[in-house]
């Protein structure tokens, strides 16, 4: 299992540097930022409600609310065991955001080239949103169970951090790829989390 966990950890940082360094270098999109942030806009509008009300479920008080959600579904997807990582993950993901948001500084969208609803000049990277949600759903994405409700539970948390991360898009809050970037740091915080705990995902045949 420590194997694994190795490899797991070693392709979600991957990614991350990747996509992040990308990110923190240019400082501006990435090739396909400004294109996918004007069709995700134009295809469901500059504010629309439900885009306002998921960027609330990662801040104060609902943030709650959405870590057991969050919890509900790992437990489902495995057990009350695995349950218990997704509030470390959070705390992981809270600790990592305020590092990284003192350490870096990069540009959000410009409203030069999407539609902004609410300009900002703190850092782009990382979204607190996607580190939130990447966290907290992490923990089902990447449980590795043979039974249909795992798979549900997993099938249905990437939607609500695919949901989540498409409502600060077309909002103009963040690029995509600020957006994968802190996710995929979210998800490796969960990964951790879980090996924090004591439990690490197994396919049957380790079983």
């Amino acid at each position: 299992m420590t194997g694994r966990f190795l490899r797991i950890f070693v392709i979600l940082m991957l990614l991350t540097l990747a996509t992040g360094g990308a990110s923190l270098a240019i400082q501006g999109p990435l090739p396909g930022d400004v294109t996918i942030t004007r069709g995700v806009q134009a295809a469901f509008g500059l504010q629309p409600s439900w885009a306002e009300w998921l960027t609330q479920t990662a801040r104060p008080p609902l943030v709650v609310a959405t870590i057991v959600v969050g919890a509900g579904m790992a437990w489902l997807a495995a057990s009350w065991r695995v349950a218990l990582a997704v509030p470390v993950a959070f705390g992981l993901a809270w600790l990592t955001d305020m590092i990284l948001r003192a350490a870096i500084l990069v540009p959000r969208p410009s409203p030069d080239l999407v539609a902004v609803v609410s300009a900002s000049g703190s850092s782009g990277l990382p979204s607190t949103f996607g580190l939130t949600y990447g966290s907290i759903f992490g923990v089902a994405v990447i449980v590795v169970a043979g039974s249909r409700r795992a798979l549900f539970m997993r099938v249905l948390a990437l939607a609500v951090v695919v949901a989540g991360s498409s409502a600060r898009v077309v909002l103009g809050g963040h690029w995509p790829s600020q957006m994968l970037a802190s996710v995929l740091l979210g998800l490796l915080a969960s990964l951790v989390a879980c090996k924090a705990i004591g439990w690490m995902p197994v396919k049957r045949s380790d079983q």
